[in-house]
């Protein structure tokens, strides 16, 4: 049992973590361009998996034996990146490094959401009758 903020907030971490690479798993099984690196920009390898993502849950909303009567003529984008009101935003996964302000905000915002996690961690441990002394839960 976690005993402090951080101890909790590695645990979900971790257990997050283990599904997203299941998923990263399954999706990998279906493209295989996932397994070996494209030969390609790097601000277009960063859009390719959550590109592929959003086709493998359609593929899995819709019938995946009825896959081709959705893959008409007219699905394909006239302007690939842009819609309607402009270009789409993915973010600067591509741009290359990390700025020391943009570590310490990532390093802030994970304290924020671990103390967050905690303290409903504790209000639930209450609820279930629980002592909580000193951060640290006793049964």
């Amino acid at each position: 049992r976690p005993t402090t903020p951080q101890e909790l907030y590695n645990l979900r971490h971790a257990s997050a973590r283990n599904v997203v690479e299941r998923v990263f798993g399954v999706v990998k099984k279906r493209w295989a361009i996932l397994t070996r690196p494209p030969q390609c920009p790097m601000d277009i390898q960063a859009c390719i998996p959550p590109a592929l993502v959003a086709l493998h849950n359609f593929i899995l909303k819709k019938d995946e034996n009825d896959l081709e009567k959705y893959l008409g003529d007219d699905c394909y984008d006239e302007q690939p990146g842009v819609r309607g009101s402009g270009e789409i935003n993915f973010g600067s996964l591509a741009d290359g490094y990390t700025t020391r302000t943009e570590k310490q905000q990532a390093e802030n915002r994970r304290d924020e959401i671990a103390q967050a996690m905690w303290e409903d961690y504790l209000l639930v441990l209450a609820e279930q009758g629980e002592q909580v002394d000193s951060g640290i839960a006793v049964d």
